[in-house]
């Protein structure tokens, strides 16, 4: 399925949602896909979706861009005639706010996509007087769909042009760029980079109208042709390269996970966070074929890049051989088990108390102390009282972050509770970062309390920030008693209670 169709296809799977039952939703929805499957044959039975013949070089890689337009030209349908165009104009004159069956919307979306370049004015100026807004907007977008693949620059100066509701412009934007990508997709991704051209960021509309089609093509550009998903992805903005260069890897199930990584690494450079996610997600890729494969690759990698490799494989690993996946693990020198571990999530999420402790004992002390902070994670949402007994195990370092999860959680379903909780536990970082996680929940639902929480931080800096952020909000909610706090408390300075009360 190519781009148009992705998008048409799934505007209309909403659009049938809202009008059908759900014991019909399933006919629809083969009704939908074979309406797809009838427009890509008419386009070219001898193409695979996307546009090149599998083995053969992509458009444009011989003949030119002459010779490339001239095969895309050759993809797009022709238009009904102008007679069969003017039935269908006056079917959608007709609608005036009609109630549509799902299987009735589709059919008019097919009729939308056959028609005429002549007809879109028109058609256009019908759909937008439309007083069903919703249907106008799944209307709207097959329109530009076709629009975008007959006639881009018509389509692009009417959309620029269009007022009022964005529901019906940015669902619009989306469609022309998939329908421009399969006319010319050279000439689209100039538009696209127009703000860019002369050195300054253009404001307004039209620059947010240019973000939505971009979006749309990285959501779709798995079926593109290789030439022209490499436009697309040397069009994008740098920071985004590397992860659409995976995301590629990970939607193709032919890829090389680790030519694909080359490729991503060379766009994100030194940046780390880029470098980690691109190969967590190489590591995740080869995984899923074969965890040995992972690991050869992860031994390619520099020893200070292979953690999220170790994360990434553990992580498949367990879902496909949870036996063996544990004995490597244990085989492991330290340095790999941290890492490693880490991919051990949804393992502990299932795992009880006495599993991991057992667990534990064969692991390194810092795997362990992962193993635990992930055991705090995963039970403190779901019981936080639970949660306490596994704050021992966690290192001294870890731990704080501990309290400050289960406060967090706790106060967020039971506040009195963690309030009972935290009071009497010893001064320290501990509890001062029990008293954070409660304070962040506390804020906004109850500024009062989260202020004089706050106020009881046992670290300098860190009760100064708190208590001036959710005194401030105090302030805004009910300024009367957050005053007579001010001049009362003896946790603010003389300079800090004249500044707050300072034109309040």
């Amino acid at each position: 399925m190519n781009a148009p169709a992705q998008i048409i296809t799934a505007l209309a799977a909403v659009g049938a949602a809202a009008f059908l039952p759900l014991s019909a939703r399933f006919q629809e929805a083969g009704d939908l896909q074979e309406m797809v499957r009838k427009r890509e044959a008419a386009k070219d039975p001898a193409l695979p979706a996307g546009g090149s013949a599998p083995g053969t070089a992509p458009p444009g890689a011989e003949g030119g861009a002459a010779a490339t337009l001239a095969s895309r030209a050759e993809r797009i349908p022709p238009g009904v005639s102008e007679a069969e165009a003017r039935q269908i104009l006056n079917e959608l004159s007709s609608l005036d706010g009609k109630m549509l069956s799902s299987r009735q919307i589709l059919g008019l979306l097919d009729k939308i996509l056959s028609l005429p370049g002549s007809s879109m004015e028109e058609a256009r100026g019908i759909i937008v007087e439309s007083k069903n807004m919703a249907l106008g907007m799944f209307l709207t977008s097959a329109l530009f769909s076709r629009w975008g693949e007959l006639d881009p620059e018509a389509a692009r100066t009417a959309l620029e042009s269009m007022g009022g509701n964005p529901m019906f412009k940015f669902p619009a934007a989306a469609s022309l760029a998939a329908g421009w990508m399969e006319k010319d997709p050279s000439t689209l991704l100039k538009w696209l980079n127009e703000d860019k051209s002369d050195g300054k960021e253009k404001r307004g509309r039209d620059k947010e109208l240019r973000q939505v089609a971009m979006e749309s093509l990285l959501m779709g550009m798995t079926p593109l042709d290789a030439s022209t998903t490499d436009m697309l992805i040397s069009s994008a903005p740098q920071w985004r390269r590397a992860r659409m260069i995976m995301d590629m890897a990970e939607r193709d199930p032919d890829s090389d996970p680790r030519a694909a990584a080359a490729r991503a690494m060379a766009e994100a450079g030194e940046d780390t966070n880029q470098r980690r996610d691109i190969n967590n997600r190489a590591g995740r890729i080869l995984a899923d074929r074969d965890p040995k494969e992972a690991l050869k690759y992860a031994e390619e990698l520099d020893p200070k890049e292979r953690g999220s490799v170790y994360q990434a494989t553990m992580d498949s690993w367990l879902r496909k051989d949870k036996p063996e996946a544990m004995k490597w693990l244990k085989e492991q020198s330290p340095e790999v088990q941290v890492s490693a571990v880490e991919g051990m999530r949804g393992e502990v999420r299932d795992m009880s108390y006495d599993e991991i402790m057992k667990f534990n004992q064969g692991v390194s002390a810092q795997a362990a102390s992962n193993v635990m902070r992930l055991a705090v994670d995963e039970n403190a949402r779901r019981n936080p009282q639970e949660a306490l007994r596994y704050l021992p195990g966690m290192s001294d370092d870890q731990r704080p972050n501990g309290y400050r999860t289960i406060a967090t959680e706790w106060t967020q379903k039971d506040a009195q509770a963690a309030s009972e909780w935290i009071d009497p536990l010893p001064p320290g970082r501990e509890k001062d970062s029990a008293i954070q996680g409660m304070v962040w929940q506390l804020r906004e639902k109850d500024p009062a309390s989260s202020t004089i929480w706050a106020s009881t931080v046992g670290d300098e800096k860190s009760r100064e920030d708190l208590t001036n952020q959710s005194l401030h909000t105090w302030l805004k909610r009910d300024p009367e008693a957050a005053k007579q706090w001010i001049n009362e408390t003896e946790t603010l300075s003389d300079a800090q209670k004249a500044n707050f009360l300072k034109d309040k």
